[in-house]
């Protein structure tokens, strides 16, 4: 497991065990081409020793080489969320999920990151499309897992205020007093 100065963690290992075989093959498209299996195998190498900066390089030619490869766009994700760089990163899993909508990793991956960036809408859409795509009871207790710790955030937290309660009168005309007020020494100061 390795980490940054950009508070997530990623366990390298979840990534599908098919994905760190050399027989990977994405759905629906030609066998990876070995230059492409290789650079992805040693991006997510180097992404499970906390090299992220490095990682990414390789994992940049792996889905150049294999722009249909899902598992490709997910590891290159997690290698940007390592190294800090958010946007890329959450293009990536977007990305992996567009090409694949069956990956349970993709949406699985995006969910905890946008949990990780405060977007909880999209993060519980997309940890409800991971336990569509879930296909064991570890998948399904990996999402449980980031659903505990995002109500758990949520619980202990600050709520967000709403302001969609109308002002009383007694505070309307405090306001509208002070507004009178700011404008009056502003006119008495500029003579």
């Amino acid at each position: 497991m390795a980490s940054s100065i950009f508070p997530l963690t990623f366990d390298v290992q979840e990534i599908r065990p098919e994905a760190r075989t050399s027989a990977i093959v994405p759905r629906g498209t030609a066998p990876l081409s070995a230059e492409a299996l290789n650079s992805f195998h040693e991006g997510m190498e180097l992404l499970g020793l906390g090299r992220p900066g490095e990682a990414i390089g390789r994992l940049e030619s792996a889905v150049a080489r294999a722009p249909e490869y899902a598992d490709g766009f997910v590891g290159l994700g997690m290698a940007y969320a390592m190294d800090s760089r958010v946007y890329p990163a959450l293009d990536s899993f977007e990305k992996a999920a567009e090409l694949d909508p069956a990956n349970f990793f993709a949406h699985f991956k995006l969910a905890q990151f946008c949990f990780k960036l405060r977007i909880p809408k999209k993060g519980y859409e997309e940890a409800e499309l991971a336990l569509r795509c879930a296909t064991s009871l570890e998948e399904r207790r990996l999402v449980a897992q980031i659903l505990k710790e995002e109500r758990q955030r949520e619980a202990g937290g600050v709520k967000r205020p709403t302001w969609n309660k109308p002002f009383s009168r007694i505070w309307t005309r405090v306001g509208f007093g002070l507004l009178l007020a700011a404008c009056l020494i502003l006119v008495l100061h500029v003579r």
